[in-house]
């Protein structure tokens, strides 16, 4: 069967996604998929610092830089299942009885494409910060 997929991100408009994929999902009486996107985008751009310090600080440095990526990347996906659980229990109190969870690390768009086949309905929220970057 398909499923009405609800795009989370965090924002704003998130809740309200949440709550008319949860009307929609009820209405068609279609699974609901509650979808959070990490996106490499997200991490800043990386320097080539090579010529700009001495060798052994940039050894130092560039450890230090890989440490803060691998704890950038962990909070990354705390922060998403956290959202991704907040909006489960928001589409349970709205009715849905057994909401699904995807995290996923790509592009918004290429996941959603691979996630095509099994899409009824798509639910997004427009938010003008971002808007026009993922589409």
């Amino acid at each position: 069967m398909s499923n009405v997929i609800a795009c989370i991100d965090g924002t704003s408009v998130s809740t309200a996604v949440s709550d008319y994929a949860a009307w929609a999902s009820l209405q068609l009486g279609a699974p609901l998929v509650l979808l959070h996107v990490l996106e490499k985008s997200a991490s800043p751009a990386k320097s080539n610092l090579a010529g700009n310090i001495g060798l052994g600080s940039r050894e130092s440095l560039l450890e230090e830089l890989a440490a803060l990526d691998e704890k950038r990347g962990k909070l990354a996906l705390e922060q998403g299942r956290l959202m991704l659980e907040a909006a489960r229990e928001r589409a349970i109190a709205d009715g849905v009885t057994e909401p699904l969870s995807r995290q996923r690390h790509g592009s918004l768009v290429d996941t959603l494409v691979g996630m095509e086949e099994e899409t009824r309905l798509l639910v997004m929220g427009k938010h003008d910060e971002n808007l026009g970057n993922h589409i």
